[in-house]
């Protein structure tokens, strides 16, 4: 893999896209991003369009919403924006709960692939802390959901929320297997701190952990360099929830320290 494939998803830069669209994203081809992870696509992708093309820059993924709502938009946008694989960025923490909720969205998931490949598109999910911490016979919700998965539905995992979660995330990886075809990278310290409480049923509270903590990736304690070996065939994608410094150097840092790794 050459150290250039790193993607960035631009949820990172919400803030400054919402002041300056076009010129936010140039910074980040600046920084030396080629690829990056759009949200929000379907409502601006006549921009996107434009500013992706003006900076040389490709969409392997975009996030969007698939489960419970109707797709077809979303597919006719990711088709004009050359977008490979829609990832679904979120399914409530109520939603994984149970065997029956957990089949429920992989259903949904199963479907929404179908339905996507007749625009020429995969999907996938990303995951956060709950789907790793809450139990369902006696394995992390994420892996009883990758179970009923159709083999054509992908998974996105967030190295920084599978760690919240509580599992060691190079070995998550290795059981998931060529499933995991993105990842999330990002840093924390303090990930798993002593404000992660559990009820009990076993979920992890509303408040999780505290983002604001979120480092540049090596910084912290996620084992990115292990994250990275255990799943060579994926697609690192850079990003920050929160950010207390100037969130471009951020993702510079970031972007510098997984060519070093990769090269």
């Amino acid at each position: 893999m050459s150290g250039l494939n790193i993607s960035l998803q631009l949820y990172t830069l919400r803030h400054e896209i919402e002041k300056d669209f076009a010129g936010s994203i140039a910074r980040a081809a600046k920084i030396g991003f080629s690829q990056v992870e759009p949200w929000n696509f379907v409502a601006r992708a006549a921009e996107y369009a434009k500013v992706l093309s003006d900076n040389g820059m490709t969409v392997p993924s975009a996030h969007a919403h698939l489960v419970g709502v109707a797709r077809k938009e979303t597919f006719e946008a990711a088709s004009k924006l050359g977008i490979k694989t829609i990832v679904e960025p979120m399914v409530d923490q109520s939603g994984w709960l149970s065997v029956e909720e957990i089949a429920h969205t992989a259903e949904e998931m199963n479907r929404a692939a179908d339905e996507a490949f007749e625009y020429g598109l995969h999907v996938g999910y990303h995951n956060h802390a709950w789907e790793i911490a809450n139990k369902v016979e006696g394995q992390s919700a994420l892996e009883y959901f990758e179970g009923l998965l159709e083999e054509k539905v992908m998974l996105e995992v967030d190295a920084y929320w599978a760690h919240a979660g509580g599992l060691h995330v190079p070995d998550l990886l290795a059981r998931l297997g060529n499933r995991v075809q993105y990842l999330h990278i990002k840093d924390g310290k303090n990930v798993r701190s002593s404000e992660n409480t559990f009820n009990e049923r076993g979920e992890l509270e509303a408040s999780q952990t505290d983002t604001r903590e979120q480092v540049p990736a090596g910084k912290g304690e996620v084992p990115i360099a292990q994250v990275l070996a255990m799943a060579p065939h994926a697609l690192p994608i850079v990003e920050f929830d929160e950010y207390r410094g100037d969130i471009f150097e951020g993702i510079e840092t970031s972007l510098n320290y997984l060519k070093g790794l990769l090269q």
